[in-house]
């Protein structure tokens, strides 16, 4: 288990909208020990995190070791590179200089790390494909104030996006495979694109769900609540002569598109690909009827609902207590799914 000493380990997602827990027990097929998830009220100004994981762990959602958080792409610097073989001591000091030339921030606070996700030759030079996170370690401090606030050892700090690979690529994937995931949550839109199961394009943007909720209420002239109670019931493929909610988030949706797209755009640049050949909607607006239709007219590609409790074992009783919530436990799952 490397750095864990049991089978047992639990994911905490925090976000702008909630705290997602996932306890796993790893074994020939993983399964799902504990879940639960605290939705922040959409009108509080703020909220007692620490209050809440003491409350998750006096449940005992929350297991007493092996505890992994995470960190949203708006506090990390993610890149892909491509570097030669090398001893792995050398291969640190390496990675830290190239993380030099991407951070705006002393290397001496920063806090990096990688995954080497792949092999390949160029030439006559073997290298290594590696995804490199980078982030101020105050970022980190203030990420566990809550945590130790509230008792609890975290183990591992893990990149959202790490986590959401855990999940996707957990079975295996193509290497010709270009897929996009947008993963949007109450407070953030994380764009990621990976060829096969190796991450080559990561952004995040300041706008999710939440954003979507004040507009129906500004639009709607009501308050958050009501306004948060519509958006969970409403059907965004509706035409907008028939709904006026509808007709207003069609418009928040299609800047999320518009951001989508610049993405793809980018790295089929960048990295000369024909585009994308998949997507992959996950977090908690992708619960929103309609939504992964809207987007696959939109984009002209399928667009699945991601179901994190597919990798686990087949009828498992706690992840069907949970099915209709499936893609908020995305992060959750994929961080108890992490091996070392």
């Amino acid at each position: 288990m490397g750095i864990f000493g049991s089978s047992d380990i639990t994911g905490i997602d925090i976000g702008a909208g909630g705290i997602k827990v996932a306890r796993i027990r790893h074994g020939h097929q993983p399964k799902l020990t504990a879940a639960a998830i605290v939705e922040f009220p959409p009108t509080a100004t703020s909220v007692s995190v620490t209050a809440d994981l003491r409350q998750l762990r006096s449940e005992q959602k929350i297991g007493g070791r092996n505890i992994v958080t995470q960190m949203a792409g708006k506090d990390l610097t993610i890149r892909s590179l491509s570097l030669p073989k090398m001893p792995l001591t050398e291969l640190n000091e390496a990675v830290r200089w190239e993380a030099k030339r991407h951070i705006s921030y002393s290397l001496d606070a920063a806090f990096v790390e990688y995954l080497i996700t792949g092999e390949k030759r160029e030439g006559a030079v073997d290298k290594y494909d590696i995804m490199m996170v980078a982030t101020e370690e105050s970022r980190i401090r203030e990420q566990l104030v809550p945590f130790d606030e509230a008792g609890i050892n975290v183990t591992a700090v893990d990149a959202n996006v790490l986590a959401l690979r855990n999940v996707l690529f957990s079975r295996g994937e193509s290497v010709s495979t270009d897929t996009l995931v947008i993963d949007i949550g109450a407070g953030k839109m994380e764009i990621n694109i990976f060829k096969g199961g190796i991450l080559r394009f990561s952004r995040c943007l300041e706008t999710g769900g939440a954003d979507i909720t004040r507009l129906i209420a500004d639009f709607l002239n009501i308050g958050i609540q009501d306004a948060e109670a519509i958006k969970r019931t409403m059907n965004v493929m509706t035409p907008s002569d028939q709904d006026k909610a509808a007709s207003a988030v069609a418009g928040r949706l299609d800047a999320f598109l518009m951001e989508i797209r610049r993405s793809v755009e980018y790295y089929k640049t960048t990295f000369r690909e024909k585009g994308v050949d998949r997507a992959v909607l996950t977090g908690g607006a992708g619960l929103m009827k309609g939504l992964p239709e809207y987007f696959s007219r939109a984009l002209e590609l399928p667009v699945e609902l991601c179901d994190p409790f597919a990798v686990l074992a087949p009828g498992d009783s706690t992840a069907e207590g949970y099915r209709s919530l499936a893609p908020c436990f995305s992060t959750a799952v994929g961080l108890a799914l992490r091996k070392a």
